[in-house]
Order: C-alpha cells, then sequence, then structure tokens
C-alpha cells in the first residue's frame, strides 16, 4: 500500500493506493499528519509513503523544499519499516487545475485532484 503525503506549515493531503486505484482520502492538520499517518499504518498496513517535494520551477526558493526534507528524515525513524521516498511533484498543481476545470472551481478539489496525480505519477514511474 502506498501513501501519499503533501506536507504544508498547517495542512497536509493525503492519498491513498487501494489496489490500482489512488484516492484522494484526508486532510489534517500540519501538527497531526504524524499520528495520523500512525493510525493510517495500522488501519491500511502502508509499505510506502511518498511525501511530495516542493521543486519550484525556477529553483530559488528552498524553504518548504528543506523542511518537507527534514520531515522526511523524521518520518525514516518513526516507520523504520516502511519506505520512505521524496518525489517531486513540480507540474502537477498545473494538471490538476486542468482536470479540476470540468469537477469543481474549488481549491480543495484541485489540492485532492494533486495528490491523486503524483501519487499515480510516482506509480506508473517505479513498478
Amino acid at each position: 500500500m502506498y501513501i501519499w503525503v503533501d506536507l504544508w506549515d498547517k495542512r497536509c493531503w493525503v492519498a491513498i493506493q487501494i489496489e490500482w486505484v489512488v484516492i484522494p482520502k484526508w486532510v489534517y492538520p500540519r501538527v497531526d499528519i504524524v499520528s495520523e499517518l500512525k493510525k493510517i499504518q495500522k488501519d491500511y498496513h502502508m509499505t510506502h509513503i511518498v511525501v511530495w517535494l516542493p521543486y519550484d520551477l525556477y529553483n530559488i526558493d528552498h524553504h518548504q523544499l528543506k523542511k518537507t526534507q527534514k520531515f522526511i528524515e523524521k518520518l525514516k525513524d518513526i516507520f523504520p519499516d516502511t519506505q520512505i521516498i521524496g518525489h517531486d511533484e513540480r507540474l502537477s498543481s498545473f494538471e490538476a487545475q486542468r482536470v479540476s476545470q470540468s469537477i469543481s472551481k474549488t481549491k480543495q478539489k484541485r489540492d485532492d485532484i494533486a495528490a491523486a496525480i503524483i501519487l499515480e505519477s510516482y506509480l506508473s514511474s517505479h513498478l
């Protein structure tokens, strides 16, 4: 089972892979993400956590990237039997916006779709 995490300062988006389907699943407050991942681990027996690496298109702002890389290292300590993977998602938001225009105009739906797109991107390039 693969879990995808989009880490932000206030909220985190999570998508999961069930069989061969990627489902945008939850939005959690940032302060709760580790405890929620522990619950997901218990309920779904995840084998991989794929974490969004927020590279910017121009390689200028690395603040969020550094925070995310520290988070990945923390997850490796917390989940030693789970493979923790960073994955570049640079263009997923643009793709999600394109897809979501036909579904919904809300940012929440775009973020959910972006979560699914990134996990599908990772899975298709690594499986």
